[in-house]
């Protein structure tokens, strides 16, 4: 049986060089949400809209990235590649995206064995 239609959660993801945070990848998620990872953060939000709001009313999670796991930066950008729930990081790190929860790891092998897990942002309260 052939299953139509696209398996990606991230339909769009765009480098941000200036931003108040520094340089950003933003990646909008099929449901609308943004991810946005810097080298020391990963937040989530309802919307792009939410991002700017004043009083963070938009804010669904936020972690810091521990000091020795910052994420690499480059040229053009933190993200080298995407597809399903799965991105893959300039310096080789992954992310695993779920219902439950977003996942960073330090390697690629590492989120698909779901172990050395560096952080997570939990989906559901």
């Amino acid at each position: 049986m052939i299953i139509e239609g696209s398996s990606d959660i991230v339909t769009r993801c765009e480098f941000k060089q200036d931003t108040e945070q520094g340089a950003t990848q933003w990646l909008t998620l099929r449901n609308g949400w943004v991810m946005i990872l810097a080298p020391h953060f990963i937040n989530l939000y309802k919307s792009e809209a939410s991002v700017n709001d004043p009083l963070g009313n938009g804010l669904i999670a936020s972690e810091d990235i521990p000091s020795e796991a910052t994420l690499a930066v480059t040229k053009t950008g933190l993200v080298s590649r995407y597809a399903a729930g799965f991105v893959g990081l300039v310096d080789e790190k992954a992310i695993l995206i779920t219902p439950n929860d977003i996942q960073l790891f330090p390697s690629a092998n590492d989120a698909l064995r779901n172990q050395n897990e560096i952080l997570r942002l939990a989906l559901q309260g």
